[in-house]
């Protein structure tokens, strides 16, 4: 009965995900296939206006890769503070537990966590 109910859920997980895959790939699509044809209308037909659209276009564009730069920043900070932290609690358990050097296995992930919160301070964006 158990391996029916965690059957079922599998499924409906997967079938969940790949409906959320789908919904979100279509409205990407979307968006792009509206975006082209008001550029094959802009093309067309060149005006003043147009050229504001065409500017509007740019400086969104611009934002939006802005935006991505900061996230990817943050994730590596968020990701070097993690491995930081688990690195010392690793460290601290071995320490605890045995006192023949095994401690030295949690510099490991927190000299990753170190690097990977470097590379999230100090990089600069448009790199």
């Amino acid at each position: 009965m158990v391996f029916l109910f965690l059957a079922a859920a599998s499924v409906a997980l997967f079938a969940f995900l790949s409906i959320a895959a789908f919904a979100g790939t279509h409205a990407q699509e979307r968006k792009e296939r509206d975006r082209f044809a008001l550029l094959k209308s802009l093309a067309e037909q060149p005006t003043e206006s147009a050229q504001k659209v065409i500017d509007l276009l740019r400086e969104q564009e611009e934002q939006a890769r802005v935006k991505k730069e900061r996230e990817e920043r943050r994730g590596f900070l968020i990701g070097g503070l993690i491995l930081v932290a688990a690195g010392v609690g690793v460290l601290i358990m071995f320490l605890a537990l045995a006192k023949d050097g095994l401690w030295t296995v949690g510099l490991i992930p927190v000299l990753v966590g170190v690097v990977l919160t470097s590379i999230g301070v100090f990089s600069r964006p448009g790199r």
